[in-house]
């Protein structure tokens, strides 16, 4: 999946040979829509199937202390699936006869990015709930236009190369039977992008824990260690996006050692968070107040200790507005980035409430400020809570709950 979504007329493509054999898989998928389904059992899964986190893994521990359903988590991690079974929780691997029974006798699939993260081809007949994992900014699935994109290939055109891509990749065109949203206007951009006829907006169960840091404690332990392992006074986060067109050998724009320098004076840590489809070396110094963390960790735990969010165009600035805290934007490739990775649904300035650095420079400039002023930060033409409501109906702890009864009415 790494490069295949640069173009179909790539010759690593060739890698994907392997996966004709959905071909022979196909008729099984088709069979178990005659399988009766256990309407009581739920299971969920995130990202690529290796990590317990997002949207996912919120609802998860939410429904399992719901006496009325069993809640299980699939995943193909079984360094996690201990660990979780561990914390009391229900959770299987992948392949294993349970994770196997469990992934074609269960009614309700529930994940935050595709089928495949459970087990896409035991899907059949199932009831599928997709959360997603952010509102969004740039456009996806059905609304992506840059046309050697994989996704565009799959909807928008004809011949073997649609063929090809919907054949190694079904799980990319799934349309699931309920989706969630965090505000109508994101509900509108998913029915474009994914077809969903039956959207609720609930808000997304991640951003419980950004209005009730005090959730599930006992199933955070890594995340609190980490927010204990920082004693500066303040804390950044960076977490750009992946580009479609450069996964591998990306370059940040970023004088580490002379941003290192202005953290040690301002006593402040630097996190990085590359997104999990971001396979590119975020640096190779060791700085001693920079900070790169795994590209599956779970942020939101940490958003109660981050005082800055920098971003580019990810959608995690439209949560992290939750937190009321300033967001430096820093697009130094947006060009680039709109001719060759994405289009937007909106134009970038019309909903990226604060500042902007489009060269290191201009970069250091902000942070100066920020360290001197940091609410100067969130000062723009745009008005930052009108943006933060324009995206998130909701602003408290029960989106798991909303969408716990939005799934259970529906099934």
């Amino acid at each position: 999946m790494k490069n295949y979504i640069v173009g179909i007329s790539n010759s690593k493509s060739i890698k994907y040979l392997p996966k004709l054999t959905s071909l022979l898989i196909f008729p099984i998928y088709c069979l178990l829509y005659l399988m009766p389904r256990n309407k009581r059992n739920w299971v969920f899964g995130s990202g690529v199937g290796m990590s317990f986190s997002d949207n996912a893994k919120y609802l998860f521990l939410y429904c399992s202390s719901q006496k009325e359903i069993n809640s299980y988590w699939i995943t193909k991690n079984k360094a996690l699936v201990e660990s979780l079974r561990n914390d009391g929780l229900n959770a299987y691997y992948k392949y294993s006869i349970m994770g196997i029974w469990l992934s074609i006798s269960s009614k309700v699939y529930i994940y935050d990015s595709r089928t495949s993260c459970i087990n896409h081809w035991s899907s059949g007949g199932a009831f599928k709930v997709s959360l997603w994992h952010g509102s969004p900014l740039k456009t996806i699935d059905r609304d992506i236009s840059v046309k050697n994109n994989a996704f565009y290939l799959g909807n928008h055109t004809w011949g073997l190369k649609r063929y090809f891509v919907r054949m190694i990749m079904p799980e990319w065109f799934v349309v699931a039977d309920l989706m969630i949203a965090t505000s109508e206007k994101v509900k509108g951009y998913f029915n474009s992008a994914f077809g969903c006829k039956k959207i609720e907006v609930t808000g997304y169960p991640r951003n419980d824990i950004i209005s009730n840091p005090n959730l599930y404690t006992k199933h955070l332990i890594f995340e609190q260690k980490i927010i204990e392992s920082i004693t500066t006074k303040k804390t950044i986060l960076y977490a750009p996006t992946f580009r479609d067109t450069n996964r591998f050998d990306r370059k940040t724009p970023i004088e580490w050692e002379r941003l290192n320098d202005l953290l040690k004076k301002n006593d402040t840590t630097f996190l990085i968070k590359l997104h999990r489809h971001d396979y590119s070396m975020a640096m190779k110094e060791k700085c001693s107040h920079i900070r790169v963390l795994d590209n599956e960790s779970d942020m939101y735990p940490l958003f109660s200790k981050v005082d800055l969010l920098i971003t580019d165009y990810s959608s995690i600035f439209f949560d992290f507005l939750l937190t009321d805290k300033p967001v430096l934007f820093y697009p130094y490739d947006i060009d680039d980035y709109l001719t060759k990775d994405r289009s937007m649904y909106d134009k970038y300035d019309n909903v990226t409430p604060g500042h902007k650095a489009y060269d290191f420079n201009g970069f250091y400039q902000k942070l100066e400020l920020f360290f001197k002023e940091p609410n100067a930060l969130k000062e723009s033409v745009l008005d930052y809570n009108i943006i933060k409501k324009m995206y998130n109906k909701y602003n408290d702890s029960d989106a798991s709950k909303r969408t716990y009864q939005f799934i259970a009415y529906n099934l």
